[in-house]
């Protein structure tokens, strides 16, 4: 079980870094650079407004069948053609619900013909994450992980032509950057499409109403869960547009800091997509996924939680780096959303687990929680404060989910967090934050200073055993049948 999830993690993480990495760094921030961060704001909210009632698409389908069809991979054959029904009406009431808000909100005549477009893009996203929850199941997760980086490898070949290929005199739009997103996503959907088809085993769609009736029944409870989750990531993006006065000028400056923190949030995401069909497995065969909890927790936390102080400490030189005209509120709220990518990780490990484990009512109650939360705090702070409000609202929400997360896998699973790890996890955060003010004082190039930091808090963590890379490469290379 451990193997198996190592050796998938480190091909899933490869291609990604290499592929994402030059999405997020080359094409999606020299765009912003190119239109300017008035377009570039206007998208961003318009593209987070696009998925705030993705729910709709969804209702929670791909998360529950991904842990059905790892269950049982004959499910996907049996319910095929009934989710695709389903998908179809969905769709519909997506369409309805969302062009009803925005025009109560006053959306204009160019923004409403654009966030149609960003819709449609929505449709395609949500049926390859259902394509890819049956793929997942079925536990061919190579496969998966190449359809999770396809869409970004489509749309950075056909950004690089109309960026860099001089296609047209004409300067770069933000309508071509969203039909790149259309042109990727309906290519990578039919890719998906004729794999499940063939993998599945599907002939024919036969649509069957008590089926139907079950699916949506058992599938509810996590849509509550997508829903609240959704909405706490994106809503923010949307009040900032529509609070403010210069709303779509400071949402492009959260989309500045916002950025780097969407990037690496992708890692978390990766891990809980990848665990949740193997604890699915393992629990429903009665097994027991403590040390793959564990393996993975310690492989995500650790990492990612040093790189995210090592980030905080050198917001403004990396800011630098990246735009042409670095915003100067977009520093702080850089601080912020890079410090959230510790409780983002903690989630994604320990609602994972409670997905698998089918604790949904449990789960919907903390990110409802987590929703009314963030809602909230924005609706205070981002008057006073604009992106900087946001993004500590943003943190304050993340690290309350993820200690709701913690507390309820130790009451209804089993216990995973001793106290002393805990307590040697802060300590390595710190000493690691205190090589960086240390490094700073030095007077040494940036990138030479946060390089050091960084290798500061792995040998820490190393002292403190923390990670075992050893060990982990051992089982990698271990026989199969040895484990």
């Amino acid at each position: 079980m451990r193997r198996k999830f190592l050796i998938n993690i480190a091909f899933l993480l490869t291609v990604s870094v290499l592929v994402k990495a030059f999405w997020v760094l080359g094409i999606d921030r020299t765009v912003q650079n190119v239109v300017g961060e008035a377009a570039y704001g206007g998208y961003f909210s318009l593209f987070s407004f696009s998925v705030l009632f993705t729910l709709l698409l969804d209702m929670g389908l791909s998360g529950f069948n991904n842990r059905a069809v790892s269950a049982d991979p004959t499910r996907v054959k049996l319910w095929f053609g009934n989710v695709l029904l389903l998908r179809l009406l969905l769709t519909a009431a997506y369409f309805l619900v969302t062009l009803t808000v925005a025009m109560a909100l006053g959306y204009s005549g160019r923004q409403i013909s654009l966030l149609l477009v960003l819709m449609a893009n929505q449709v395609m996203v949500s049926m390859i994450l259902w394509l890819r929850s049956n793929i997942s199941g079925m536990q061919f997760l190579f496969l998966d992980s190449l359809l999770s980086v396809a869409d970004r490898l489509v749309m950075i070949i056909i950004c690089s032509f109309l960026l860099w290929g001089g296609v047209s005199q004409d300067p770069f739009r933000i309508e071509w950057f969203v039909w790149s997103q259309t042109a990727a996503c309906f290519i990578v959907m039919c890719i998906a499409l004729v794999i499940v088809i063939r993998r599945g085993g599907v002939s024919g769609v036969r649509p069957d109403a008590r089926i139907l009736k079950s699916i949506i029944t058992a599938g509810l409870p996590y849509a509550v869960v997508v829903f609240a989750m959704t909405l706490y990531w994106r809503i923010d993006t949307v009040l900032l547009e529509r609070l403010l006065p210069d709303g779509a000028q400071e949402a492009g400056v959260y989309a500045q800091a916002f950025r780097l923190f969407d990037a690496f949030a992708m890692i978390p995401v990766m891990f809980g997509g990848l665990l949740l069909p193997i604890m699915s497995k393992e629990l429903s065969a009665g097994n027991n996924i403590r040390p793959l909890a564990t393996t993975a927790g310690r492989m995500l936390l650790v990492p990612l939680g040093i790189g995210a102080v090592t980030l905080a400490c050198f917001p403004g030189e990396i800011l630098d780096l990246l735009y042409v005209a670095p915003a100067a509120g977009a520093t702080q709220a850089f601080i912020f959303l890079m410090l959230a990518l510790i409780p983002v990780s903690i989630i994604y490990i320990f609602s994972t687990m409670l997905t698998a484990a089918g604790s949904f009512r449990l789960l919907g109650l903390i990110t409802m929680g987590g929703m009314v939360l963030n809602i909230t705090l924005n609706l205070v702070a981002i008057p006073s404060h604009q992106a900087v409000g946001a993004a500590f609202s943003a943190l304050v929400t993340q690290a309350a989910v993820a200690i709701a997360c913690v507390l309820a896998t130790e009451k209804t699973m089993f216990r995973t967090v001793a106290l002393k790890s805990v307590f040697l996890y802060l300590l390595m955060l710190v000493l690691t934050f205190m090589a960086g003010r240390l490094l700073r004082l030095t007077g040494m190039p940036w990138m030479a200073a946060a390089v050091l930091q960084f290798l500061t808090g792995m040998v820490v963590a190393l002292t403190f055993r923390m990670i075992e890379p050893l060990k982990s490469l051992k089982l990698i290379f271990e026989r199969p049948d040895s484990i």
